[in-house]
């Protein structure tokens, strides 16, 4: 009975070295890929506004540096919220 033990035990220290996506590092990269979503979905948000902003009111490249750093402080606090929360 020990034997078939330390024969499962072998077996899975072999499969988890060629097997190396284990459900932590899937996690990982799925958060991955949400913070960097979030960031660039806050900072495509708020060049969309200048958009509609030069549409209809005023062109202006000030407005949209403001507006881009606003976008940048934006996706990093959420970011930072998400990070705190996890």
């Amino acid at each position: 009975m020990e034997e078939k033990k330390e024969k499962l035990l072998k077996k899975e220290k072999k499969s988890s070295k060629i097997f190396f996506l284990n459900k932590d590092i899937i996690h990982s990269f799925s958060l991955l890929g949400y913070i960097g979503f979030l960031l660039i979905g806050n900072i495509m948000i708020y060049v969309g506004i200048y958009k509609i902003i030069e549409k209809f009111l005023i062109k202006s490249a000030l407005l949209f540096v403001i507006l881009l750093i606003v976008g940048i402080f934006s996706g990093f606090y959420s970011v930072y919220r998400v990070i705190m929360k996890k």
